[in-house]
């Protein structure tokens, strides 16, 4: 045993698999043997118990009490390794993008998962033209939320964005929904506060002319931060003494779990901050120019 902090960015599932690998492979066929039906009977112990532990929690709190357990990323893959929940592999990655999809909302940028194979996720880039975040950056932000929170992630394939003749279906594409939550003048530069949202505790914080918006909790803990201290865009946690980029939601201090980072938006002297993300809603016939043929008749 070593009291060693395991690195959160690490893929536990593949490295046990190489270990197992490389014991069956390294020290002959009887030990391969062995280790094999090691594995077989822990599999039988731990499938036998999980199975009837998920019998017995459906039976007394029913289907939406299981999501709400398999909500956790930690008891889902523990789950779907003993084909116990449906592997939605597609639904991990759209969870992991989460982390910084606001973050690159509030920059004008949306992205559109196509497909997920294996460890491999495609996706296409919208609003990246004329956006203040460069392509690289944005392809670099949704690497690291992916090696976070996707487990077995291995690269992001971009696609090339569909010509500007092709429509695009505007079912794929969503738009933040922003909420009033400050006065442009209730917070001062360098100050913090905590609001409410949608049943969700944000921390809002004044950078100069800037306001940004991250999640109120320190990791995946339920501890606050609006007591923590606020040092230009480092916040340092007043439990932990954890450090965040309020900017982009990214630890300082080494691995662990990044801040959600929400977009954030100043609209007739008020601080909006969106939570959530609403699809693109058709265009309407009267918004539609009509074609000169169609003036002429």
């Amino acid at each position: 045993m070593t009291d060693e902090p395991v690195d959160a960015s690490d893929d536990v599932l593949v490295e046990v698999d190489e270990l197992i690998g490389r014991l069956q492979r390294s020290h002959g066929a009887e030990v391969a043997s062995d280790v094999t039906r090691l594995l077989a009977g822990i599999d039988a112990i731990h499938r036998a118990g999980l199975t009837h532990l998920m019998q017995a929690i459906r039976s007394m709190g029913g289907d939406a009490f299981v999501n709400r357990l398999i909500a956790d990323p930690a008891i889902r893959i523990l789950l779907m390794s003993y084909d116990l929940i449906a592997a939605d592999r597609r639904l991990a990655a759209e969870e992991a993008v989460d982390a910084v999809r606001g973050h690159l909302h509030a920059h004008g940028v949306d992205v559109e998962i196509l497909e997920v194979v294996g460890g491999v996720v495609y996706v296409r880039l919208h609003g990246v033209a004329g956006a203040p975040l460069s392509e690289e950056a944005v392809i670099h932000d949704l690497e690291e939320a992916l090696r976070d929170g996707f487990i077995g992630f291995q690269e992001l394939v971009t696609r090339a964005p569909r010509s500007s003749g092709v429509i695009i279906p505007v079912g794929t594409l969503r738009k933040p929904v922003y909420h009033d939550v400050l006065a442009v003048d209730d917070l001062a530069d360098g100050e913090m506060k905590a609001v409410d949202l949608e049943g969700q505790s944000v921390l809002v914080a004044r950078l100069g002319s800037e306001y940004v918006a991250v999640s109120n909790r320190c990791g995946a803990t339920p501890l606050p931060l609006e007591f923590s201290r606020l040092d230009g865009a480092e916040l340092q946690c007043s439990w932990h003494g954890c450090r965040y980029d309020v900017r982009t939601g990214n630890r300082l201090d080494g691995a662990g779990d990044r801040l959600a980072v929400f977009p954030v938006r100043v609209h007739d002297g008020a601080v909006q901050i969106a939570v959530a993300a609403a699809p693109v809603g058709p265009v309407s016939a009267a918004a539609v120019p009509k074609s000169s043929s169609a003036s002429s008749a």
